[in-house]
């Protein structure tokens, strides 16, 4: 992998290279130590599963590539993560985890699990943001609600290709069909032309509270059924980079799929958001939803 936390959980992800390496360490234990031949190596996190990973090729040279990479270490590290065989087994950069169903659950609740649980929680009305991002619907409260419920009686943070990564994106995933009746949909987006295009009974208003956006309504008389999923998870490791997407699938009355786009996961997105300092931003009403749907475990 090219990427890398200093802590496990919400922690910032990072770019794998010598400059900022050094730069977010300083150099300090336990990211610097010696192995048992008094070799100096280094360890950091693995932003997908929480569990050490060693980085190999931050000074010495090496055969295959010229660039720094981690590599799962099949140990606990003194002070910086606990080894999680579960986690590293359903890992997307684990060669494991690509033998494993995607719509199976993990056999048992986990660290890594929790976090997902209590990041989702902590953090709904900024996954909710995301997902009105990258989807171009904006995803009204009570739809959010809708999802919500339909995740937690799932029990979707046991989801076999769960990470803390892709939150949002398995929310949308697990939550099944969702109908756009409205949704404001992003004006002149890819999204909102394909309905115009294909549902004669459709009608847009303007929104007056969301600027960009219009409200997907029916015209006198006619009656709209389209709904969205977000389907077909796929990923795999291609240059120690993990390629993760999902297929938007817009969808009529007569189940057929009127639209389809390839969403893909930028797996920095989410952490990173929620490390920034912009707490004034926080949308309450999402927060006390989760907060009531989602007791502790």
């Amino acid at each position: 992998m090219k990427i890398f936390k200093l802590k496990v959980g919400s922690s910032k992800i990072y770019e794998l290279n010598k400059n900022i390496f050094e730069l977010q360490t300083k150099q300090k234990k336990p990211y610097y130590t010696f192995n048992n031949s008094n070799e100096q190596i280094q360890y950091a996190v693995c932003p997908a599963c929480d569990n050490p990973i060693q980085i190999i090729g931050l000074y010495k040279k090496l055969k295959n590539t010229d660039k720094p990479y981690g590599r799962h270490c099949i140990h606990s590290v003194a002070g910086l993560a606990e080894y999680n065989q579960q986690a590293y087994d359903f890992c997307p950069y684990s060669k494991k985890s690509f033998n494993v169903n995607p719509q199976s659950r993990k056999g048992k609740l986990t660290e890594l699990e929790k976090n997902i649980y209590y990041l989702l929680r902590d953090q709904f009305d900024r996954v909710i943001y995301i997902l009105r991002q990258v989807l171009d619907i904006y995803i009204t409260n009570k739809s959010a609600k809708s999802m919500l419920e339909t995740f937690v009686k799932g029990k979707g943070w046991l989801y076999s290709w769960g990470t803390l990564n892709n939150i949002p994106w398995i929310l949308c995933h697990l939550s099944w069909a969702k109908t756009l009746l409205g949704q404001p949909i992003r004006k002149d987006s890819d999204v909102y032309k394909a309905i115009m295009n294909n549902c004669h009974e459709a009608l847009f208003c303007t929104d007056e509270r969301h600027k960009g956006y219009s409200i997907l309504t029916n015209k006198p008389g006619e009656f709209v059924d389209i709904s969205y999923c977000l389907i077909q998870h796929q990923r795999e490791i291609i240059d120690d980079n993990l390629i993760e997407t999902f297929e938007l699938k817009i969808s009529n009355s007569k189940n057929e799929a009127f639209f389809s786009k390839q969403i893909k996961v930028d797996e920095m997105y989410f952490l990173n958001l929620i490390n920034k300092n912009n707490e004034h931003f926080r949308n309450k009403t999402l927060l006390d939803i989760a907060q009531n749907l989602m007791p502790d475990l």
